[in-house]
């Protein structure tokens, strides 16, 4: 367990998946595919985030969305994911401890999501362990992919980098 708040753990399968990503489709597009994680408390943000990466033109995004650290904790114990996008405020609490805790397991990079674009808020983010910083007010798709493929870039081997 990453970080243990007390809240119910539960998944959001209400909201709209991008659904499982096979291996062919990314080979048809010459997409790259990206497992992601999304912890984020607002559907309505959740639905804006996942309506970026379905029209994102370089890369295949298959999206888990969680409402809360203890469902990701969840799904991260269960599934791999090449990047976890995170919203700053989860209910009343900063989610700076659960990038700490997953910065500190050298899991996937942490893409930090938030209304709140701050230059506080980004510093404190990426001294948590963030690898990426976001503005939900101004997202948008090339955003998205340029955060991400920066992010798995930041990841990949030296010697995998100049493909």
């Amino acid at each position: 367990m990453l970080l243990d708040t007390g809240s119910p753990s539960t998944r959001d399968d209400s909201l709209p998946s991008l659904g499982t990503v096979d291996d062919k489709a990314s080979l048809r597009t010459g997409r790259e595919k990206v497992r992601a994680l999304l912890i984020d408390g607002d559907p309505a943000d959740a639905v804006n985030i996942l309506g970026h990466a379905a029209r994102s033109r370089q890369l295949v995004f298959d999206v888990v969305v969680c409402r809360s650290v203890v469902a990701a904790e969840a799904e991260l114990q269960t599934a791999q994911f090449d990047v976890v996008y995170l919203e700053y405020w989860l209910g009343s609490e900063t989610s700076i401890a659960f990038i700490h805790a997953l910065a500190s397991l050298r899991g996937a990079p942490c893409v930090v999501l938030t209304h709140l674009d701050e230059p506080d808020i980004r510093r404190v983010a990426f001294r948590a362990g963030a690898e990426g910083f976001l503005s939900k007010d101004s997202l948008n798709t090339q955003a998205l992919e340029s955060v991400t493929l920066a992010v798995l870039r930041l990841r990949m081997p030296a010697a995998h980098a100049a493909d």
